[in-house]
């Protein structure tokens, strides 16, 4: 319910910070620096309020964190020039990392055998959030511009009653010490010795130019929409709502079924084609409506594509190893996390519109270059594994 609650808050309001920078003055480039203000911050507060928690312990971190966000919500809603917006952006950034403790605090009550489960309503929470929140923000804009934003912090206000009245300390034990090393905000000593393995190497850079691929356009989407289909904050948040629908059900419905059937790496390269694709028809998209059928083909691939890799990814290593693995995959999604609003607001700003999905078409594209180096033999294993399979059907 915290975890609800907390991607209600900041989904229903994403979508129209774009749009609140450009009603304060800002260019798409502009908007895309406040934008990256979020990612830069958390790249290194999130280990940093991690790390606090394992000493001080998760309720107290958690209700600093939230306090945090809402008091960033808070600035969004009275912002009426541009210090107050880069405010909002960094005191939720640098401080409101209310995700990585709600995942540690999972860990803590969690059996080892049962939080890959667990892990799995946690994203299920977190898909639902995305539904409902944009589309709770965009009819709150039919109000004001400022309501999302104050819906937003009674949602993070709510949320910190919910911690304060129901949740309990995880931690029975705390450590003793306090002590921050450059491998607490960065992993370079795991980055370093995973890259020296060809497969796992293979599947870090591929994962990076997926998501890089996919957050130069979802991140500055509104801004592009807003140029090229001239649309309204209120219906950039029902596109937003519409993906997180449609990926909801393609991840539930249509993974297992494929994978059973093609296999991981075919399924892979679908889901890859299918968003190169999703980005062709956008670079003709001239209307509201024609919008939602090449989005239907984004959320399919990203749908299948993310938790693909994800698994892949996990069993290139050890058990032990699956935590190390997973942190240097996200320092590195954070970096495309800043880097991408940046350089898809300069785009926007000094390049024709259509710049940007074309270059996430391409940056997809050579997903299929780097095939071979990234997965190697797996390709010709896992039709060994799937003819193997349906013989055993047929028996």
């Amino acid at each position: 319910m915290i975890q609800f609650t907390e991607v209600l808050g900041f989904s229903s309001v994403m979508p129209i910070i774009p749009f609140l920078g450009l009603s304060l003055g800002l260019n798409a480039f502009q908007v895309g620096l406040v934008l990256s203000i979020f990612s830069l911050c958390q790249l290194f507060a999130s280990p940093i309020t991690g790390k606090l928690s394992d000493r001080f312990g998760r309720k107290p971190l958690l209700l600093f964190s939230q306090t945090s966000t809402l008091i960033g919500f808070i600035l969004l809603g009275l912002a009426n020039n541009v210090w107050i917006l880069v405010a909002a952006r960094l005191v939720d950034g640098l401080l409101g990392s209310n995700m990585t403790v709600s995942q540690a605090y999972i860990s803590d009550v969690t059996d080892p055998k049962y939080r890959t489960k667990i892990y799995g309503y946690s994203s299920a929470v977190f898909g639902a959030g995305l539904i409902f929140g944009p589309v709770i923000g965009g009819l709150l804009l039919s109000i004001n511009f400022s309501a999302p934003f104050f819906f937003a912090a009674g949602i993070s206000l709510l949320s910190i009653i919910l911690v304060l009245l129901f949740l309990p300390e995880s931690l029975t034990k705390k450590e003793e010490k306090l002590a921050f090393k450059f491998g607490d905000i960065f992993p370079a000593k795991e980055t370093k010795r995973f890259f020296k393995t060809a497969k796992i190497r293979g599947i870090l850079v591929v994962f990076f130019i997926y998501n890089f691929g996919f957050f130069l356009f979802i991140t500055t989407f509104a801004l592009f929409a807003a140029n090229q289909i001239n649309v309204t904050p209120q219906e950039v948040s029902f596109y937003m709502a519409w993906i997180g629908v449609l990926r909801v059900i393609f991840q539930s419905a249509l993974i297992n079924p494929l994978t059973k059937k093609l296999g991981e790496n075919r399924t892979t390269g679908i889901g890859v084609f299918v968003m190169i694709f999703a980005m062709a028809i956008l670079i003709f998209s001239t209307s509201y409506w024609i919008v939602y059928l090449p989005f239907f083909f984004l959320a399919f691939g990203t749908g299948v594509v993310r938790p693909i890799l994800t698994s892949k990814l996990t069993k290139t290593v050890k058990r032990e190893e699956t935590g190390s693995v997973l942190g240097v995959n996200n320092a590195l999604t954070s970096i495309g996390q800043i880097i991408a609003p940046i350089l898809g607001g300069f785009i926007l700003e000094f390049l024709p519109t259509q710049t940007l999905p074309i270059l996430s078409a391409v940056i997809f594209a050579l997903i299929f270059l780097m095939w071979r180096w990234a997965f190697g033999n797996s390709v010709h294993e896992e039709k060994e594994q799937i003819i193997i399979s349906k013989e055993q059907d047929i028996s």
